[in-house]
């Protein structure tokens, strides 16, 4: 029986964000025992976490008989989530039943905070290396999450947002040589053994092999044999060949930004990557080319460089609110 404390407790939004993912995810699992398991564990983290759980499927035997009614059962995943922090019962089926009437977006929760359920992830400003069950090495970058679905029957990795390196591993049961498989939103590779950069850039997926093989496709259907060394984006629409990247894709592997006369703008906005608060770049300087190796481990060192390579200087109002503006004899 619940107590009267916990029926009004407020579970904070994101924690009802991540139950529903977590049905989604236990809905579409091909191996449902493993998610099961991870949702269990997730529970036991903090009891906001099996609160909202719980009441997540309180509402959706409720919701069983108008579920029914809908063209598709996924169209009532956002109505849960914008019954917001309390999950309360006369609100949600007011906007469940708004739904039947109009419909509404289908997947809409998918792209909606990945870290939190990813099997992998890290935050803002930090890497993370991992030793998949295979033998294979990850090595996730700034604000990067990673699914790991592997199986009898394959070796599958899914980039959910971010950025990764790996490196395969050879199939350990050469009985079936099953090659390790990494989607992405725009298509997908395949390697028996080879190590590789990925990275999700939002309207295409970037990716380098730096050795081995790797096969690479979109979903469209186009694919192509990778060359060690060249730089490849996936787009909706096929794959291009970058011929002169402006941005060292490896460099973040070893700690650094490497650049080659790029944008100051688009500079800056890869910083922004790797930073807690807020960095803006002034539409007066943003056209400024810059060149140079960057240390991301300290900062503030490299905002005092930048300050020394280009005509620029740094506005601070604290650590979270940085912005790049002109040197007062530019602005003048």
């Amino acid at each position: 029986m619940h107590t009267a404390a916990q029926t009004d407790q407020i579970i904070p939004t994101a924690v009802v964000r991540a139950a529903i993912e977590w049905r989604l995810k236990l809905d579409t699992a091909d191996n449902q025992a493993l998610v099961s398991a991870r949702i269990q564990r997730w529970c036991k983290k903090r009891p906001e976490h099996a609160l909202a759980w719980q009441r997540l499927g309180n509402l959706q035997a409720e919701f069983a008989g108008y579920a029914a009614t809908l063209p598709r059962r996924e169209l009532g995943i956002p109505l849960l989530q914008r019954a917001s922090v309390d999950l309360q019962r006369r609100r949600a089926l007011k906007l469940l039943t708004l739904a039947v009437a109009v419909g509404g977006p289908a997947g809409w929760l998918a792209s909606q905070n990945s870290r939190l359920v990813a099997d992998y992830s890290v935050g803002t400003g930090e890497r993370r290396h991992i030793t998949l069950a295979d033998g294979s090495q990850l090595l996730l970058n700034t604000g990067s999450a990673v699914d790991v679905r592997f199986s009898a029957t394959q070796r599958l990795l899914v980039l959910r947002e971010g950025e990764v390196q790996i490196h395969s591993s050879a199939d350990p049961d050469r009985l079936r040589a099953r090659p390790l498989r990494v989607e992405c939103r725009h298509g997908w590779c395949e390697s028996d053994a080879g190590r590789f950069l990925l990275r999700d850039q939002g309207s295409y997926s970037e990716l380098q092999l730096q050795e081995g093989t790797l096969a690479l496709a979109t979903y469209a259907g186009e694919e192509r044999l990778a060359t060690v060394g060249q730089q490849y984006q996936l787009h909706p629409g096929g794959i291009e060949t970058v011929t002169a990247p402006r941005l060292d894709p490896a460099a973040w592997t070893r700690g650094m930004l490497v650049v080659n006369d790029i944008r100051l703008g688009d500079f800056v906005r890869e910083l922004a990557r790797y930073r807690n608060g807020i960095i803006g770049c002034d539409p007066a300087v943003a056209e400024l080319l810059l060149s140079g190796v960057f240390q991301l481990a300290d900062q503030d060192a490299l905002l005092d460089n930048l300050s020394r390579s280009l005509p620029v200087r740094i506005v601070s109002r604290s650590r979270y609110w940085v912005r790049v503006v002109a040197a007062p004899e530019l602005a003048a």
